[in-house]
């Protein structure tokens, strides 16, 4: 049997299909787990997992809470669309976001069960100027940055 996949990717996939489902009625968007190297579809949303922390919950406990901060960035066909997505993402987080066992299996083969939530710490939305050349297709860039902490604590 393989590994099981760690609660930190869960956390990640988690985070991706969170997006992906947040935009299923924009047609041709890519949701992307990473920054892209090229950007070859516009509009593309890329998601970032960046710093991670665990703190002790409770002195004498070996119960910890995770601090994570994800980096989602936009790529838009003009400004309002950039800006339309920045605030839906901003809108459509304020319940936190669900972490799922995909150890189960991965929509839409699969519903996998719901295991921990994560809340939202803080949220913040740029606008991003990109400087483009002539090889570059043109794009509007903006980013939104999520920090998070789950609130069902698990043992560490």
């Amino acid at each position: 049997m393989a590994n099981p996949m760690l609660i930190y990717r869960c956390e990640d996939l988690s985070v991706l299909f969170f997006i992906k489902d947040m935009f299923t009625d924009v047609p041709n968007i890519s949701v992307v787990d990473s920054f892209p190297e090229e950007i070859l579809t516009i509009p593309t949303i890329s998601i970032d997992a960046g710093k991670l922390k665990e703190e002790s919950f409770e002195l004498g406990n070996r119960d910890r809470i995770r601090i994570r901060t994800w980096y989602i960035d936009i790529f838009a066909k003009n400004k309002s669309q950039r800006d339309d997505f920045g605030y839906r993402i901003l809108d459509q987080s304020k319940n936190g976001i669900n972490i799922y066992d995909y150890n189960e299996g991965f929509p839409p083969d699969v519903t996998p069960t719901r295991i921990e939530h994560m809340d939202i710490l803080s949220i913040s939305y740029e606008p991003i100027p990109v400087i483009l050349d002539e090889v570059q297709p043109k794009y509007f860039r903006g980013q939104v940055i999520l920090v998070t902490q789950n609130d069902t604590v698990n043992g560490g």
